[in-house]
Formats: structure tokens, C-alpha cells, sequence
């Protein structure tokens, strides 16, 4: 896939919607919301915790986890966390020579993709206050948890949050190559030329 002035420029434009959208027109938090709704069961199940408010803010959704009389505003904002989406979308956008359904193909295939790598991470949301460390028996085991969260983040900064978009786009969008037929074999496939013979008292 060969990347044009045209591309660039049709990116650059569906990518300032895109942004305006999520970020002014409340797409970002409805999105937020409805991963928080999908994993608030599961990271209760695995935390003991669970999503206690959800407040709109100028700046996004501040998310607060709860247990009994411990209550904690989890440290991560939905609006900016999950925003890879927006390059993803304006990327298949802006590419050129796709059919609808292929490009339809694409956006269904990377959204989800990208859907559940966010529900993932708002797993590790109650970890990100320390609440659920505070209930572990030993300082050792703090010190693990906590190691984890780090590499997971750290992975989400490299390459969940910065590269797992065009990965995707990459991987969906790239034109399909035909098989290339096998090689002809040399028996059978090219006629051979009949041998010359020499004539007597030439």
C-alpha cells in the first residue's frame, strides 16, 4: 500500500472530526461508559471491587471503585486511555482502494479488537488505586502486583496505546496477494524440439 499526499490529507481531516467528535461531542465518555458497563461485573469478580460512580467532568469521566466503606477515584481518564480508536477509524478512512465491505470488514474487526484490549485494561483499574494491595498478606506480594500493573502499562504505553492502531489498519487493509501458481516442470510442460538428423553424403 503505497501512502499519497491524498492520504495524508483525507487522514489528517477524518482524524480532526474524529477527535472533535470524541472529544466535544461526548463519544469518548459514552465509549468510556460502555466499557466500564461490560467489565464493572468482571472486575468485581476478580477484585473484589466494583465501579461505585461514573462523574462527567470538563475533562472526561472520573471513575471511583468501591468496597464496603473503602472508596478510591481510580487514577486513569477513559477519554484519553481508549482515544487510540481515533487513529484507527481515520486510517481505514482514509485508505484507498477498498470496497465497502471490506472497509466495513475492517472497522467491525479492529473496533472490537481494540474494544477488548480497553476492557483489559480497566481490569487493572482497582490495582491502580492500591486499595486491593492494601488486602494482601504480605509485602512481597504488594511488590509483585504492583511490578505488573507497571509492565502492563508500560507494554499499553509502547505499543497498546501508540502502535496497536496501525497494526491493525496494517493487517486489514493490506491488499490480498494471489497465490503465485507453482513452477512448470520441465517434464511434460514444454514441448522438446524433435532431434535433427544428418543426411547420408552431406
Amino acid at each position: 500500500m503505497r501512502l499519497s499526499a491524498t492520504f495524508l490529507i483525507k487522514f489528517l481531516a477524518l482524524a480532526a472530526v474524529l477527535f472533535a467528535l470524541w472529544s466535544f461531542a461526548g463519544v469518548g465518555d459514552a465509549y468510556g461508559r460502555a466499557v466500564i458497563f461490560i467489565t464493572n461485573p468482571v472486575v468485581w469478580a476478580i477484585s473484589g471491587y466494583r465501579v461505585d460512580a461514573v462523574v462527567p467532568t470538563e475533562h472526561g469521566l472520573d471513575v471511583f471503585i468501591a468496597k464496603g466503606p473503602d472508596r478510591a477515584l481510580v487514577p486513569l481518564q477513559p477519554r484519553e486511555l481508549f482515544s487510540g480508536l481515533i487513529p484507527f477509524i481515520a486510517l481505514v478512512g482514509a485508505s484507498a482502494g477498498l470496497g465497502w465491505r471490506r472497509r466495513l470488514r475492517a472497522l467491525g474487526i479492529g473496533v472490537a479488537a481494540l474494544f477488548l484490549f480497553h476492557c483489559g485494561l480497566m481490569l487493572l483499574a482497582p490495582y491502580m488505586t492500591g486499595l486491593p494491595q492494601g488486602e494482601l498478606p504480605t509485602i512481597e506480594w504488594v511488590r509483585r502486583v504492583n511490578r505488573v500493573i507497571d509492565v502492563v502499562y508500560g507494554f499499553y504505553g509502547l505499543v497498546g496505546y501508540a502502535a496497536l492502531p496501525f497494526l491493525l489498519w496494517y493487517w486489514l487493509t493490506q491488499p490480498q496477494r494471489p497465490d503465485t501458481p507453482p513452477a512448470a516442470r520441465s517434464t511434460g510442460d514444454t514441448p522438446r524440439r524433435p532431434a535433427r538428423t544428418r543426411r547420408r553424403g552431406a
